[in-house]
C-alpha cells in the first residue's frame, strides 16, 4: 500500500479535513448537482478549502484531492491499491460486461494488453483510410452549410464524426452518421452515454426492478450493437483465417496475444462497446471546444490554416499519422483545449484497503472503499507559474518548450497503468478536424440561441455551441 515517510507527523483522518458544511440528510449533494457542472463545483471547493478536502453526497462522505503528488500516487498504484467507484463499475458492467474499463486485477491486465495491441501505432496507420473517408464527409457537410448560410451545431457534427470513425475502426461498419438523417443505429448510439450518466447519478437503481420506456430503448440499443459486433467478429475471424492483415479493432482482436487465451465473445463485445462509448463522447467534445476557441480567436485559426497549407500542400486531408504529427500547431490547439475544457476533469476511485496518503498538509489516513475524487486538471487551470494567464486560450504555450505533453497537474487521459489506451487515436482525430476545417473555412461564433455553456454528466461537454461558416476566400479545390 501507499505509506508516508513523515513518520513523525500527526496522521489525520478524513474527519479532520476541511470542507463545505453539509445539509442534514442531503449533505452537499444539492450544490454538487446544481447547474450540471460538478467539476466546477469541486474546483470552487478546492479554491476555498485547499487541495485536499471532504464533502458529503447525501449521507456518504467523500474525499476530493487536487494535490499533484497524491493524485500521481493514486493513479499509478492502480489497479492494485485503487479501483474505480464500485457504483460506476456495477452500472457499466450491466451495459457492457467483461470490458477493460471496469475490469480489475489480472483480468484487467489481460484485457488491457488486448486493447493496447489493437490501438497501437501500427494499426493506426492501417486505420487511417477510415479517418480520411469520414473527414471528407465532414468537410463536405460544412461546405453545404457555407453555401446555405445555415447555422452549424458543432457538437452534433463532431459527435457524428467520431461515431463514424469509431464504428468504422472498431468493426469495419460504415455507419455514415454524418450524412444519414433518418432513423437508425446512428441516432440511437448517442443515447448510451447520457443514459449511463443518468444511472450513475440516480439515487436508486429502479431499472433493476421496473423498466421505463427509456430503459427498454437502452436495452434494445445495446442488443442491436451486440448483434452487430457478433456478426462482424465472425467475419473478422474468416478474414484473418484467410490471411488478411488486420484492418479493424475486431480483426486485431482475433489474433491472441502470446501466452494469453483468445478473447471471448463477451470480452470482445465489452471492449468494443467501451471503445464506442469512450471514443464518441470524449473526442467529440474536445474537437467541438477547439472549434469554439478558433471561432472566437481568428488569429489562432489563421495560424492553424497557414500550418495546414504548408504541411498538406496540394492535399486537403492528412494521409497518415506521420503527416498529422507535423501539424504541431493544430496539436497545440488541442492540448490547450484539453487544458481549459478537460473532458474527464475528475476520476472517482476507491482504495482496496486502508491507506495513508502523504498530502502537502501531512499524512492522511483514508479507509478502505472511501470515495476519492481525483481532480486531474485543476492545477492546469490554477498554476500561474506553469501556466501564466491560465484563463487565456494560448496554444503557443505548448510549443515554447517549458511544458511536458502530459504530467500532473495536466493529465487529460489519466496517468499510470490505466491511462486511456485510445489517447493517440483521440488526439489524431481532434487534430485532423481542427486542421481541415480551419483550412477550408472562416468561422464565426453564433450566439443567436444564447451563450455557450458547459455541462458535466459522466464527462464534460459543451452546450449551445454553434458557428456560421464561410468558404475560405482563396480556397483551392484539391
Amino acid at each position: 500500500m501507499v505509506d508516508t515517510s513523515r513518520t513523525s507527523a500527526t496522521v489525520r483522518t478524513v474527519g479532520d479535513l476541511p470542507g463545505p458544511r453539509p445539509l442534514p440528510v442531503l449533505g452537499n449533494l444539492p450544490e454538487f448537482v446544481r447547474g450540471g457542472v460538478a467539476n466546477r463545483v469541486l474546483e470552487r471547493w478546492c479554491d476555498a478549502y485547499g487541495l485536499t478536502y471532504r464533502f458529503h453526497l447525501a449521507r456518504q462522505e467523500a474525499v476530493a484531492t487536487a494535490d499533484p503528488a497524491v493524485a500521481d500516487v493514486v493513479l499509478r498504484r492502480r489497479p492494485g491499491d485503487f479501483r474505480r467507484s464500485a457504483v460506476m463499475s456495477r452500472i457499466i458492467d450491466e451495459m457492457a460486461p467483461h470490458g477493460v474499463f471496469t475490469a480489475e486485477g489480472d483480468r484487467w491486465r489481460r484485457l488491457r494488453k488486448v486493447a493496447a495491441q489493437s490501438l497501437n501505432a501500427a494499426y493506426l496507420r492501417q486505420y487511417f483510410t477510415t479517418i480520411t473517408r469520414v473527414t471528407e464527409r465532414l468537410e463536405r457537410l460544412w461546405r453545404a452549410a457555407a453555401d446555405s448560410g445555415d447555422r452549424v451545431d458543432v457538437l452534433d457534427c463532431t459527435m457524428r464524426y467520431t461515431l463514424d470513425v469509431t464504428v468504422g475502426l472498431a468493426m469495419g461498419h460504415d455507419l455514415n452518421a454524418l450524412e444519414h438523417t433518418g432513423d437508425g443505429l446512428h441516432r440511437r448510439l448517442p443515447m448510451l452515454f447520457p443514459e449511463l450518466a443518468r444511472r450513475i447519478q440516480a439515487p436508486f437503481p429502479y431499472w433493476r426492478y421496473v423498466k421505463l420506456p427509456r430503459d427498454r430503448r437502452l436495452d434494445a440499443t445495446v442488443r442491436e450493437i451486440e448483434d452487430l459486433v457478433r456478426d462482424r467478429f465472425a467475419e473478422a475471424r474468416n478474414r484473418i483465417a484467410a490471411g488478411a492483415a488486420p484492418a479493424t479493432f475486431l480483426e486485431a482482436l482475433v489474433k491472441p496475444l502470446e501466452n494469453e487465451p483468445a478473447a471471448t465473445d463477451e470480452e470482445v463485445f465489452g471492449n468494443v462497446l467501451t471503445m464506442l462509448l469512450a471514443g464518441e463522447d470524449t473526442t467529440s467534445s474536445t474537437a467541438a471546444w477547439a472549434i469554439h476557441y478558433l471561432a472566437e480567436n481568428p488569429a489562432e485559426l489563421r495560424r492553424v490554416r497557414a500550418e495546414a497549407d504548408e504541411v498538406l500542400g496540394a492535399e486537403w486531408f492528412p494521409s497518415d499519422p506521420a503527416t498529422v504529427s507535423r501539424l504541431r500547431y493544430a496539436q497545440a490547439v488541442v492540448d490547450e483545449t484539453l487544458r481549459l475544457r478537460p473532458v474527464a476533469p475528475y476520476l472517482v476511485l476507491q482504495p482496496t484497503a486502508d491507506v495513508t496518503l502523504d498530502t502537502q498538509d501531512g499524512p492522511l489516513r483514508v479507509p478502505e472503499d472511501k470515495l476519492i475524487f481525483v481532480l486531474t486538471s485543476y492545477g492546469a487551470l490554477r498554476d500561474r507559474g506553469r501556466f501564466p494567464e491560465p484563463d487565456v486560450f494560448r496554444p503557443q504555450r505548448w510549443l515554447d518548450g517549458d511544458l511536458p505533453a502530459e504530467s500532473l497537474p495536466f493529465a487529460p487521459f489519466g496517468t499510470g497503468p490505466r491511462f486511456c489506451p485510445g489517447r493517440n487515436l483521440a488526439l489524431i482525430e481532434a487534430a485532423v478536424i481542427v486542421s481541415v476545417l480551419s483550412r477550408a473555412f472562416d468561422l464565426e461564433p453564433d450566439h443567436s440561441a444564447g451563450p455557450v455553456t458547459e455541462r458535466t454528466t459522466f464527462t464534460s461537454f459543451p452546450q449551445n455551441l454553434n458557428v456560421r461558416v464561410r468558404h475560405r476566400a482563396d480556397r483551392r479545390e484539391p
